[in-house]
């Protein structure tokens, strides 16, 4: 059985049957391996004076362990091969929330290589599991999944499995391209609604190369899937894609708009309506057609522009798409006008991440901010009213500090950036991180290197930026539940949606960058004072 999660407490290990005391001391004897293969590591003593901990079996293998008196592996309880140790690891005010690797109480499996998206709806805390480059173990081949937590300290379990499958045996569905909520107080005329609607969007990485838009009945539990892109447009397209939702209520018409940020065509539209499916009725052509726009080759896309989030700023719609930004202007006749270029955008395959609104320093209206992906990152602030930048960190320099290694390519808010609000009342913006890395003589302290191949290394961390209001940045990372845990990004970030936990957020995470690997994606839970307190 495969080892997913250790638990630790005060640096040791506790699981199942095991007790520490704080007071209490103990000797370790230098433990042989159990497995062979390489070194075991102990971490804790039960009551009969076992030491638990793990042992390499077999290449990539690691298993349960005890020492004495028999030192045997330890058996697979579900016969599944493949188990769960995690159980509330608390460090410092982080604990795990979610550990791929097992099934849920209705049997499916979950496994999983990154959580590229959480999210708060209907009371619950949804997450995008996806699947790419995963190398399948027993359980065999996994279709992308939607995760749902009920309450707090509950269980992760299914709530839709996209399991399709090609002919060929390959999962259709890879990946959650976006997870997005919307909301509906009046209908596509502008008429207000008897009960508001709020909706729950997912996008796919679809093998099949058709686009949908998922979207979740509340009353059942059921995902309906509504074509977005007509008429076999996208034939021969690998991988199109949404990768970013919103919503925004027409300034002119009073129409609440839910909106999809769609890779190769550009930004569709969509207004409720009962009668449809999932309950939108989307535009069969694109409100900004990307094929229209005039855009200068940028160094990194090949010409694949993504939009990869969307904000409103002083009652408007933005949308970031490639290296630029764009504004809606509402009407009966709406339509997008250019109002950022990146001026110095490197190279890079995404451009801008992250949009988000900010209030403006001159204390009037608000201001935008986005994180700049590639080998210029940076995190820059633009007036909204004339596309001036102002960049508020350059993120190389900034990270090299930081970590004594030298930056080559970084991405800063893969979909988006999130207000919580700290102990002094302060609002701050949270924002994950990954960067392709130099490893200098001496790496991050507490942190391995993700090797992706030609000669390239990822920063192995979990680490996220904290803004202040004055525009100034801290470095923070989430801990490992493990010694040598690699978890390789933190793609997403969203405050707890449960009354009982107010003061507490959700992370998750990791970024297989071309890398097969298997069972890596993460959620933590942390309190927010631990998540912005400076570390100890």
């Amino acid at each position: 059985m495969r080892i997913r999660s250790i638990a630790l407490l005060l640096g040791l290990g506790v699981t199942l049957g095991l007790a520490l005391s704080a007071r209490a001391q103990y000797d370790f004897a230098v433990l042989q391996p159990a497995g062979g293969l390489g070194p075991s590591e102990p971490f804790a003593i039960n009551a009969s004076g076992q030491s638990f901990g793990h042992s390499m079996t077999a290449p990539l293998h690691i298993d349960a362990a005890l020492w004495p008196p028999s030192g045997t592996v330890l058996h697979d309880a579900g016969g599944s091969g493949s188990d769960t140790l995690a159980v509330n690891v608390e460090r410092k005010g982080f604990e795990v929330s979610f550990a791929p690797g097992s099934r849920d109480a209705a049997g499916h499996f979950i496994g999983g290589t990154e959580i590229r998206a959480l999210v708060a709806h209907a009371g619950k805390l949804f997450a995008g599991n996806g699947y790419w480059m995963d190398e399948p173990g027993p359980e065999g081949p996994q279709g992308a999944q939607i995760l749902v937590l009920d309450r707090p300290g509950g269980r992760w379990r299914v709530d839709h499995a996209f399991d399709e499958q090609m002919p060929d045996g390959r999962s259709r569905y890879i990946a959650i391209g976006a997870l997005g909520e919307v909301d509906f107080a009046t209908d596509g005329n502008g008429k207000p609604l008897a009960k508001p609607a709020s909706i729950l969007l997912a996008s796919t990485w679809d093998v099949a190369d058709e686009d949908k838009v998922f979207a979740r009945d509340d009353a059942t539990g059921a995902w309906i899937g509504a074509a977005l892109a007509y008429n076999d447009r996208n034939a021969g397209r690998r991988l199109s894609q949404v990768r970013s939702f919103a919503a925004h209520r027409d300034r002119v018409t009073g129409i609440d708009y839910a909106f999809a940020g769609q890779r190769p065509q550009g930004i569709f539209s969509g207004v409720y309506d009962p009668t449809a499916a999932g309950r939108i009725r989307w535009s069969q052509t694109p409100e900004l057609a990307i094929s229209a726009l005039s855009i200068p080759e940028f160094r990194g896309m090949d010409g694949r522009l993504r939009v990869t989030s969307f904000a409103e700023c002083n009652d408007r719609l933005y949308a970031a798409v490639g290296q630029q930004i764009y504004e809606r202007i509402d009407g009966t006749a709406p339509h997008w006008r250019l109002t950022y270029t990146n001026p110095n955008p490197g190279y890079s395959q995404s451009g801008l991440r992250g949009l988000t609104a900010v209030a403006s320093p001159s204390g009037h209206g608000q201001a935008l901010i986005a994180g700049v992906e590639g080998t210029a990152p940076r995190i820059v602030r633009i007036d909204p009213n004339d596309g001036s930048e102002i960049a508020e960190l350059d993120l190389r320099e900034f990270l090299t500090r930081g970590w004594g290694m030298g930056v080559r390519y970084a991405i800063a808010g893969y979909n988006d950036m999130t207000e919580v609000r700290d102990g002094r009342g302060e609002d701050v913006l949270l924002i994950g991180l990954e960067a392709v890395v130099n490893p200098g003589p001496q790496a991050a302290a507490g942190d391995g290197l993700f090797n992706i191949g030609r000669g390239r290394v990822v920063e192995g961390g979990a680490w996220y930026l904290i803004r202040h209001s004055n525009g100034s940045y801290d470095l923070r990372r989430i801990p490992p539940a493990r010694p040598g845990q690699l978890m390789v990004a933190t793609r997403s970030i969203v405050a707890s949606p449960f009354p009982a936990e107010r003061d507490a957020i959700y992370f998750g995470g990791f970024d297989a960058s071309k890398t097969p690997v298997h069972d890596t994606a993460w959620i933590v839970r942390a309190t927010i004072e631990a998540a912005i307190s400076e570390p100890h």
